[in-house]
């Protein structure tokens, strides 16, 4: 079994038993700790945006290096939302409900021949708040604790011996100096806002 395999398969088997103890009758029925609200994973890298290898030179034509972005890794990532209902105190008579969110995003990173992410994990923290009317709003701020998930590249050569990028068809020079395309962007933290309101028909 590869060093990559392992830490993939401890994941998952985490993620299944965390989403076992969360669908357990004793768990959802008390809603006192901490559950899993929400869970997606996939096998597919989602911690950077990896180039496709396709690019228009300064001459016009169409390349295709599509070859030096290939996966030599196995891909994982998993996203999902822990949560825990606020408690209040007992002669506290408003019904509103408050709801502490835990997001954690997880990928096992990416390797290939010129593209390399480093495994990432994050978290960051929301709340949900119970509206009037069959509403809710939560917020949720992403990625406010990032571990990993940097992003280093290397260059083509061409038959001059001349470095450039296979991502843009850039010259590398011109390409590290402005690096204004930050691939790991993606897992930058972030602030989401959502309302959501049920109708009854």
């Amino acid at each position: 079994m590869s060093f990559v395999t392992r830490p993939v398969i401890s994941i998952l088997l985490g993620l299944s038993i965390a989403l076992s103890l969360s669908m357990s009758p004793a768990w959802a029925g008390a809603q006192q700790g901490w559950h899993v609200l929400r869970l997606s994973a996939k096998s597919e890298h989602s911690g950077s945006h990896v180039w496709s290898g396709n690019f228009t030179a300064l001459n016009q034509r169409n390349y295709d290096a599509a070859r030096f972005y290939e996966p030599t890794n196995q891909l994982f990532s998993a996203k999902m939302i822990f949560a825990k209902a606020a408690t209040r105190p007992a002669n506290q008579r408003v019904t509103r409900r408050v709801t502490w969110l835990l997001p954690i995003a997880l990928d096992a990173g990416y390797r290939a021949q010129l593209y390399q992410a480093a495994p990432l994990f994050s978290l960051g923290i929301g709340a949900a708040f119970a509206l009037p009317e069959h509403a809710m709003v939560s917020i949720r701020a992403e990625n406010m604790l990032r571990l990993g998930g940097g992003v280093s590249e290397q260059a083509c050569y061409d038959g001059f011996r001349r470095q450039f990028h296979c991502g843009t068809g850039l010259a590398w020079t011109d390409y590290t100096r402005h690096g204004e395309d930050r691939r790991d962007a993606i897992a930058l933290p972030a602030i989401k806002i959502k309302f959501i309101k049920r109708f009854s028909f």
